[in-house]
């Protein structure tokens, strides 16, 4: 069920969240936008920690695995961490525009 006006909803969220989200253009500076607050937590979770594993994460904050899967992505494509693999773990790191950032929150 992947046609665009599907009754099945799980397909219907899959298409909207695939969708690329509207970047700021080159003379409109960066996004004023608030991270999500799960998004947020995320982040300020990984304040000191070096390569760590996704799941662990959000296990720590109590999240189910579609909410850290959907603030991972979202983190990643702002360039606020950077996700790898260890072994055949998910690992992401802050990056210095995510630091930079959790000094303004």
């Amino acid at each position: 069920m992947s046609k665009e006006h599907s009754a099945d909803p799980f397909s219907t969220f899959l298409n909207a969240t695939n969708r690329p989200s509207p970047s700021p253009g080159p003379d409109q500076g960066p996004s004023t936008q608030p991270l999500p607050p799960v998004a947020t937590s995320v982040l300020r979770a990984l304040l000191g920690k070096v390569h760590a594993q996704v799941g662990r994460v959000g296990s720590d904050l109590g999240l189910t695995t579609l909410q850290i899967a959907e603030a991972v992505s979202l983190l990643a494509r702002l360039e606020l961490v950077t996700v790898g693999q260890d072994g055949t773990d998910d690992t992401m790191e802050l990056t210095g525009k995510g630091r930079e950032l959790l000094t303004q929150l």
